[in-house]
Protein backbone atom coordinates (compact mmCIF):
# COMPACT_ATOMS: atom_id res chain seq x y z
CA UNK A 1 0.00 0.00 0.00
CA UNK A 2 0.86 3.68 -0.43
CA UNK A 3 1.12 5.82 2.61
CA UNK A 4 -0.06 9.07 2.27
CA UNK A 5 1.04 11.67 5.08
CA UNK A 6 -1.42 13.29 6.95
CA UNK A 7 0.40 16.66 6.44
CA UNK A 8 -0.45 16.03 2.97
CA UNK A 9 -3.86 15.54 3.06
CA UNK A 10 -4.73 18.93 4.40
CA UNK A 11 -3.33 20.57 1.22
CA UNK A 12 -5.55 22.48 -1.54
CA UNK A 13 -6.99 21.26 -4.60
CA UNK A 14 -4.62 22.84 -6.87
CA UNK A 15 -1.62 21.36 -5.45
CA UNK A 16 -3.17 17.82 -6.70
CA UNK A 17 -3.59 17.24 -10.31
CA UNK A 18 -5.28 14.17 -11.55
CA UNK A 19 -4.94 13.71 -15.48
CA UNK A 20 -7.71 11.88 -17.20
CA UNK A 21 -9.10 10.29 -20.52
CA UNK A 22 -12.86 11.07 -21.61
CA UNK A 23 -14.75 8.47 -21.32
CA UNK A 24 -11.98 6.54 -19.20
CA UNK A 25 -13.50 4.09 -16.14
CA UNK A 26 -10.38 3.65 -14.31
CA UNK A 27 -10.20 7.42 -14.13
CA UNK A 28 -13.32 7.76 -12.55
CA UNK A 29 -12.78 5.02 -10.34
CA UNK A 30 -9.55 7.26 -8.98
CA UNK A 31 -11.74 10.04 -9.07
CA UNK A 32 -14.64 8.00 -6.83
CA UNK A 33 -11.01 6.52 -4.70
CA UNK A 34 -9.58 10.12 -3.96
CA UNK A 35 -13.75 11.05 -3.18
CA UNK A 36 -13.40 8.77 -0.78
CA UNK A 37 -10.42 9.44 0.89
CA UNK A 38 -11.17 13.55 0.96
CA UNK A 39 -8.40 14.18 -0.94
CA UNK A 40 -8.57 17.19 -2.42
CA UNK A 41 -7.41 17.64 -6.59
CA UNK A 42 -8.01 19.09 -9.61
CA UNK A 43 -9.16 16.66 -12.78
CA UNK A 44 -7.58 18.17 -15.86
CA UNK A 45 -8.90 16.42 -19.58
CA UNK A 46 -5.63 15.61 -20.98
CA UNK A 47 -6.70 16.36 -24.50
CA UNK A 48 -7.94 19.88 -23.66
CA UNK A 49 -4.25 20.50 -21.31
CA UNK A 50 -1.75 18.70 -22.77
CA UNK A 51 0.79 21.45 -21.94
CA UNK A 52 0.13 20.02 -18.36
CA UNK A 53 2.03 16.87 -19.83
CA UNK A 54 5.22 17.71 -20.14
CA UNK A 55 6.44 17.34 -17.25
CA UNK A 56 5.20 13.76 -16.76
CA UNK A 57 7.91 11.11 -16.94
CA UNK A 58 7.70 9.02 -20.08
CA UNK A 59 7.34 5.87 -18.03
CA UNK A 60 4.57 6.84 -16.63
CA UNK A 61 3.05 8.22 -19.38
CA UNK A 62 3.23 5.02 -20.72
CA UNK A 63 1.72 3.19 -17.63
CA UNK A 64 -1.55 4.74 -19.32
CA UNK A 65 -3.77 6.88 -17.20
CA UNK A 66 -5.32 8.44 -14.81
CA UNK A 67 -2.21 9.57 -13.69
CA UNK A 68 -2.20 11.93 -10.40
CA UNK A 69 0.70 14.42 -9.25
CA UNK A 70 1.28 15.08 -5.74
CA UNK A 71 3.91 17.66 -5.50
CA UNK A 72 6.03 16.17 -8.61
CA UNK A 73 5.40 12.63 -7.75
CA UNK A 74 3.32 10.88 -10.23
CA UNK A 75 1.17 8.18 -9.19
CA UNK A 76 -0.47 5.70 -11.66
CA UNK A 77 -4.22 3.97 -11.16
CA UNK A 78 -2.67 1.17 -9.71
CA UNK A 79 -0.93 3.30 -7.33
CA UNK A 80 -3.51 5.72 -6.23
CA UNK A 81 -5.92 2.54 -5.82
CA UNK A 82 -3.36 1.30 -3.03
CA UNK A 83 -3.48 4.88 -1.51
CA UNK A 84 -4.02 4.63 2.28
CA UNK A 85 -3.99 7.37 4.99
CA UNK A 86 -0.97 7.32 7.20
CA UNK A 87 -2.65 6.02 10.61
CA UNK A 88 -1.33 8.95 12.89
CA UNK A 89 -0.60 7.79 16.47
Amino acid sequence: MVKIPSFLLNRKSSDYLLFTVPGCTKCKKAESKLNEMAISFQSYNIFEHRSLLQDVPIEKKRQGFPLLKMHNVYYTYKEIMELEKEQSG
